[in-house]
């Protein structure tokens, strides 16, 4: 692993994989990446911007593409339309207050976005589509955006809030993923499978301005347990169970103002 060091007034330029972000400032990737194997980017400091140049970044099946570690608040990634595939996950946060905007994280083997265990991140106008298990996952994070996404074609969920507290997801697009368009609950097989740690914690989470089409079995699913969510302005059409699915009977969150065929249960989603 190699740390790299940019000046206060100066880019540090990135043109292998293997860096870890040591200092604050402003670094830049200088050509497409490829990784033989662990991560391609490490930023292990508060307050660093990675511009990606609109490069590819290529793993090997394992590691990270882009890691925020816990150090990294204040972070900002800038992708400039680049992809990051090939990796175990594309893009990792750890760290609080990091923004990501505008990169593709597909084709990876297990997710392509992970904000775990981090408060206020936010990432916008990016594509985590096809990957292994999911586009997206908030897990036992807090007050995280999601927005301008299209988490599609993914083999578990194309967004996971598990255990995510006051997130919001908005303006979305979750098409043909293998479980749900978006899940807010922690079972990794499906609703109502169960959970490893016992319980389904999730709450007050604004899930809005979107679509959830063509997913099996389920369009918006909200686990039994999980407490104050809202759903509202989405359009969930076409999915193999049912297009919106409460396994808690609505009887801690709220559903108006969407589109759909199908919902379960019937009598309060709207």
């Amino acid at each position: 692993m190699v740390a790299l060091a940019a000046g206060a007034a100066s880019a540090a330029d990135i043109g292998a994989c293997g860096v870890t972000i040591s200092r604050p400032g402003y670094y830049r990737v200088t050509q497409d990446l490829s990784a033989s194997g662990g991560d391609c980017i490490d930023v292990n400091v508060a307050g660093a911007i990675v511009y990606l140049s609109g490069h590819s970044l290529s793993g090997s099946g394992a590691g990270v593409g882009v890691r925020f570690s816990s150090r990294a608040k204040n972070s900002f990634l800038e992708g400039g339309n680049a992809t990051i595939s090939g990796y175990a996950i594309g893009v990792a946060d750890y760290a609080s207050s990091v923004h990501g905007d505008n990169f593709n994280a597909n084709h990876n083997s297990i997710g392509g976005v992970l904000v775990s265990g981090a408060q206020a991140g936010y990432f916008s106008n990016f594509q985590a589509s096809n990957n292994g298990s999911y586009g997206v996952q908030f897990v036992n994070a807090s007050s995280g955006v999601a927005e301008g996404v299209q988490a599609s074609y993914n083999a578990g969920y194309g967004i996971w809030l598990n255990g995510a507290v006051g997130s919001r997801i908005d303006n979305f697009d979750t098409e043909q993923n293998a479980l749900a368009g978006v899940y807010v609950g922690c079972a990794s097989n499906g609703p109502g499978t169960g959970c490893a740690a016992g319980k389904h914690v999730a709450s007050a989470n604004q899930i809005y301005d979107g679509f959830a089409d063509g997913n099996g079995p389920y369009g918006i699913a909200i686990d039994a347990g999980a407490s104050g969510n809202l759903v509202t302005s989405v359009e969930a059409m076409n999915n193999g169970t049912d297009d919106l699915l409460d396994l808690g009977n609505c009887s801690a969150g709220a559903w108006f103002g969407n589109q759909f065929a199908s919902a379960s249960p019937s009598g309060c989603i709207n």
